[in-house]
């Protein structure tokens, strides 16, 4: 408890990060086994890699004052760069929608359109994720400049 009152605005962001990525990793896994594509399979590296990455979005801030402020920023930027791998991954599990929909316009069904309207936001939660993440790699610390000199004393 005490470790969040000490957080920066930077902590907050990448808190921030971590829960658009469980919420673009709900929606992956939500739109993979519902609807059209039920009966496909699901490639397991955007959900492996969003869980890594939350672990380390979340669990960087609250650790600021335990571990050497150095590794933090290197934490966030890898959780960075899993969350665009998982994101590239879940935009070409979904080509074959885009090109149903977009370029051949007539007689899908309409449950292949929502599959396609719920990926497209689950692929923006990813991205914002990402973005996100990318922030709080330029922070010195996640901890507040007096919270920094009392863990710095200690």
């Amino acid at each position: 408890m005490n470790t969040i009152k000490k957080m920066n605005a930077f902590g907050w962001v990448s808190i921030a990060a971590g829960v658009l990525a469980l919420v673009g990793l709900i929606i992956y896994i939500v739109s993979s086994v519902t609807g059209y594509m039920s009966g496909q399979k699901v490639n397991a590296l955007p959900i492996v890699f969003a869980i890594i990455a939350i672990i380390l979005l979340v669990g960087a801030p609250l650790l600021a004052g335990k571990v050497d402020s150095r590794i933090l920023p290197v934490a966030d930027l890898v959780a960075g760069v899993l969350l665009i791998i998982g994101a590239c991954v879940f935009i070409n599990t979904r080509v074959s929608l885009f090109a149903d929909i977009y370029f051949i316009p007539v007689n899908y069904p309409a449950s292949e359109e929502a599959s396609l309207s719920i990926s497209l936001a689950g692929m923006i939660f990813y991205i914002i994720s990402f973005v996100a993440a990318c922030v709080p790699v330029f922070a010195g610390s996640f901890l507040k400049k007096s919270a920094q000199s009392t863990e710095l004393s200690k």
